[in-house]
């Protein structure tokens, strides 16, 4: 929809006057008092006001002309100055006194007229860019079912039968798409210098063999080669260090990245282990939930067969990832993604929802084109595929989307807004609306 383009037209008016006595003051305006006059401004031509006897006026003038003033027996006074361009007119001669009043002037600043801030408009909401950190499980599981691990492993482009290799393929099929074009992208492996106790939880890419944050397609070979030298071979899987790298690495860089949505990937086929590392649902799940809460950046997580489906749904419940029904590997509905061995098609269709869902719900708060936003008098229209086009309702934060039933939205800080994201509910019934639209309405400060 294109943006309402309103254009405001303000005039502002201000009056000068003012007035003089005594014989020797000057006429503000061209008028004087006492002892003739100067000739004053007005529209027109020039007069001239020949008068005998005792304080006569002077003429008046068109702006740009000038008047001369009577002239009678008696001192002199000067004459007041023209207004509006005019030229002073020039002061009659008049009486030896002035009627003894001391020389006032007035000023008078008149009222400006100030323009509304900015117009209401309505524009449509475009969803944040996205930034995307992938922790993919490099354990030895991900051989199979190949028998060694040098079967098992899997250049870009390879087709070896195992789930190593089906990954491998799927995200550098998901890295190279034109729909991935402009996608933030970083790589990091499970088994990277794994240290459960650590609040890094592994080494920080670009540190063995990993990949930094860069935008798509600036890194395709730094990303090809790095799947590439990676192999599925690693000791152990310590689900905790991945979370842990999610929650740290994407605070940071969403930090260091502002204006851009950050996710949190985690891809997996084995259940939670590793040396000193936590393996107890409640507590892997709370490391996740708890970033959602505190920070917005969601986690997804797609399991491949040998995950335990339960605790994948019972981590992801809470994180950011909105319900769904396909791809379910337990429960329907569920909150995880099951890709099998990851074989075909529906690996890369996940990684396409994923996608999806991660943009579709956050929207940058619009600048207007001139004037000052007043964040709350902003309205968020939902229009969907086939009905009437509807206004959500505001709520202060994501714990109170309950009182919005499946239309609220909130800001991402209520002081300094810079994020539109709707509830869980409302973002899910918008996705599952193909033809939905999120317009988002402007109003300012005077408007």
């Amino acid at each position: 929809m294109r943006p309402t383009q309103v254009f405001l037209i303000a005039t502002s008016v201000a009056a000068l006057s003012g007035c003089s006595a005594g014989g020797d003051s000057a006429g503000s305006g061209g008028s004087g008092t006492f002892g003739g006059s100067g000739g004053s401004s007005a529209s027109g031509g020039t007069t001239n006001g020949g008068t005998s006897g005792a304080g006569a006026s002077g003429g008046s003038s068109a702006s740009g002309g000038s008047g001369n003033g009577g002239s009678t027996a008696g001192g002199s006074s000067s004459g007041g100055s023209g207004n509006n361009g005019g030229s002073a007119g020039n002061g009659g001669n008049g009486g030896s006194q002035d009627a003894g009043l001391p020389d006032v002037a007035f000023t008078y600043d008149a009222p400006v007229s100030e323009p509304d801030a900015c117009a209401a408009t309505r524009i449509e909401a475009e969803p944040l860019p996205l930034d995307m950190y992938f922790v993919l499980d490099d354990s030895g599981s991900m051989r199979l079912p190949q028998t060694s691990y040098a079967a098992g492993d899997c250049n870009v482009g390879g087709s070896v039968n195992s789930r190593w290799c089906y990954a491998v393929n799927a995200l550098w099929s998901f890295f190279n798409s034109s729909q991935s074009v402009g996608v933030g992208v970083a790589l990091n492996y499970l088994n990277n210098s794994y240290n459960c106790s650590s609040a890094n939880g592994l080494a920080i890419p670009p540190a063995g063999g990993t990949v930094a944050f860069d935008i798509l397609p600036n890194h395709l070979s730094a990303l090809q080669t790095s799947l590439n030298n990676a192999r599925g071979d690693g000791p152990t899987t310590p689900t905790e260090a991945a979370l842990k790298s999610i929650v740290s690495f994407t605070t940071a860089q969403s930090a260091a990245r502002p204006g851009r949505q950050m996710v949190g990937v985690y891809i997996t086929d084995g259940l939670p282990e590793g040396s000193g590392c936590q393996t107890q649902d409640g507590p892997l799940g709370n490391i996740i939930q708890t970033h959602f809460t505190n920070t917005g950046i969601p986690t997804f997580i797609i399991g491949m067969t040998g995950a335990s489906f339960s605790s994948l749904d019972a981590w992801a419940n809470g994180a950011g990832a909105q319900s769904h029904t396909n791809y379910c590997g337990g429960s329907n509905p569920c909150y995880s993604y099951d890709v099998g061995n990851g074989n075909g098609a529906a690996f890369v269709q996940v990684l396409a929802e994923i996608q999806k869902a991660a943009v579709g719900c956050t929207f940058n708060v619009p600048t207007p084109d001139s004037g000052i936003l007043d964040v709350d008098k902003i309205d968020v229209i939902y229009t969907p595929g086939s009905g009437a086009p509807e206004t959500l309702t505001r709520v202060t934060d994501q714990s109170q989307c309950g009182s919005a039933a499946s239309s609220g939205w909130y800001y991402d800080d209520n002081l300094n807004p810079t994020q539109i994201i709707l509830c869980p509910d409302t973002c899910t019934r918008v996705q599952g609306d193909s033809s939905a639209k999120i317009d988002v309405e402007l109003g300012c400060l005077g408007s």
